[in-house]
């Protein structure tokens, strides 16, 4: 094969990846916003403030495709799910659930035994203790209204965990092929 051919084979190859990429991103924000929307039931009477089932979505996508996929889809879809109510929460979610997915993949990336409880426990962290200062200081709600959120929080990302765990285990081995983490070099022709 000459070189002009195999840097067009690659560059074919680069654009292919780069069209996943975008592919990937697209689905996951978009799941994440139609979860987080639709799988929800409010635990207050406070403008905004839900139990959802959103972050089985973000920890899902952030364990299986990473974490720019996580922090992506994490903040902009459920940001989006919350303005769409509206909430006054929306710019405080689009920073903790991007948090929130960036360090579900980052961590779980690190390949340790530990990684992927690691990375459960901060990503929960960012998002529960978030959302208390959210509460309690960002809005003005106060420490108790903050306290009162946290045990809903806690039970989300249990959840978000649990099921995104088994739920990312069959979609990397169901998608080996096509992960852009996972696939293999196609064998030359010669």
């Amino acid at each position: 094969m000459s070189t002009q051919s195999q840097n067009q084979s690659d560059k074919v190859a680069q654009h292919s990846d780069n069209l996943l990429k975008i592919v990937f991103l697209a689905v996951s924000t978009a799941l994440v916003f139609v979860v987080t929307r639709l799988a929800y039931v409010p635990i207050s009477a406070f403008n905004g403030q839900v139990f959802d089932l959103g972050d089985i979505m973000i920890f899902t996508f952030a364990w299986t495709f990473g974490p720019a996929v996580g922090a992506f889809a994490g903040g902009v879809g459920s940001a989006l799910s919350d303005a769409s109510l509206p909430s006054p929460f929306a710019p405080f979610t689009f920073v903790i659930k991007g948090a929130e997915g960036f360090l579900a993949g980052y961590i779980a990336r690190r390949n340790s035994r530990w990684s992927l409880r690691l990375s459960w426990i901060f990503a929960s962290s960012v998002m529960v203790g978030g959302y208390f200062l959210t509460n309690w200081l960002g809005l003005g709600y106060g420490i108790l209204v903050g306290l009162y959120e946290v045990p809903f929080d806690i039970l989300q990302v249990v959840a978000g965990g649990i099921m995104g765990r088994q739920v990312s285990r069959y979609l990397r081995n169901s998608l080996p092929a096509i992960l852009p983490s996972r696939r293999t070099p196609m064998p030359k022709k010669g």
